[in-house]
């Protein structure tokens, strides 16, 4: 009795499934060879046999279902297709025969993430390139609108940042806390990505949900070779959060002497007032710092009125 007659009494589907889970492609090639399965049927995960083979990297018998007719944008439970999930186990031969064969790029899980914007989390510069290089769609958001330049720009990823850059990812897209590559990058302290972000004509005075800039959050984190770039490239030094403090004023409250006299050789106003009207010269008088006090005081800097 032949393998196919052998499994009459059961489910032809199924197992043909299990034997896709199992890498088992002699078996796999039997089922299609017999004309007595759906090659697009699901298991009780919604995962096709082209999910599941992908997701175990089993190559042969993917270019098998692909072959065969298989569809390849199906979604299981979690809205992952066969692409996202060879994305996620870094196989970069499986992605490209995917999308040699014509795979949607754009096809998001139920977090809103596309292949693209996983891979970019996690780091894997390779399939990214793949994936860009194939045409994916750079600046889709995920359900915290973060796009993938976004995530990888807080994430230290400088490499695939400047790949998304040169593929003409939108630099100003706001996540749902209103951040921006540069302000993501700015509050983390990388400066590698902040520079590359300038020099791609990111903008400097984007503004989160509290009203911070980028160069906010560089003074407030003390993070000094970022405020100095951000300086030197005409970066807005006046703009107040929502409670009116300033870069200057964050820098104050920090006791970062070597910032504040960034900020104000760079101009910054040292008598704007905050929402409680006091000036940088308030707010270091009554955080006790001395030389600060001094160095605000030489450059005109007044107490409240």
């Amino acid at each position: 009795m032949d393998f196919i007659s052998n499994l009459f009494g059961k489910d032809k589907n199924q197992s043909f499934l299990e034997a896709c889970r199992l890498g088992q492609i002699e078996n796999v090639e039997k089922f299609l060879k017999s004309n007595k399965i759906d090659i697009n049927s699901q298991d009780v995960y919604c995962k096709t046999a082209l999910i599941c083979a992908a997701n175990k990297g089993y190559r042969d018998i993917v270019e098998s279902l692909i072959e065969n007719g298989a569809n390849l944008n199906i979604q299981d439970e979690n809205c992952d297709t066969a692409l996202t999930s060879a994305a996620k186990i870094d196989r970069g031969d499986i992605v490209e025969l995917l999308l040699k064969n014509g795979a949607d790029l754009n096809i998001q899980d139920q977090n809103g993430e596309t292949a693209l914007k996983f891979v970019v989390k996690v780091g894997s510069k390779n399939i990214a390139e793949l994936l860009i290089e194939g045409g994916t769609d750079l600046n889709v958001q995920d359900k915290n609108n973060e796009t993938a330049l976004i995530s990888a720009a807080a994430r230290g990823h400088k490499d695939i940042v400047d790949l998304l850059i040169k593929g003409g990812a939108d630099l100003n897209i706001q996540d749902k806390n209103r951040n921006t590559a540069l302000s993501a990058a700015a509050k983390i302290g990388y400066k590698n990505i902040v520079e590359l972000l300038i020099s791609a004509g990111a903008d400097l005075n984007a503004r989160d949900k509290n009203g911070n800039t980028a160069l906010i959050s560089a003074a407030d984190r003390g993070y000094k070779d970022i405020v100095k770039l951000l300086i030197k490239d005409g970066a807005n030094l006046n703009i107040q959060d929502e409670n009116g403090l300033t870069a200057l004023m964050f820098s104050v409250q920090a006791g970062n002497k070597d910032i504040v006299e960034l900020l104000i050789k760079g101009g910054a106003d040292p008598n704007i007032q905050d929402e409680n009207i006091n000036t940088a010269l308030d707010i270091a008088t009554e955080m006790g710092s001395n030389e600060i006090v001094d160095l605000l005081i030489k450059n005109g800097s007044s107490p409240r009125s």
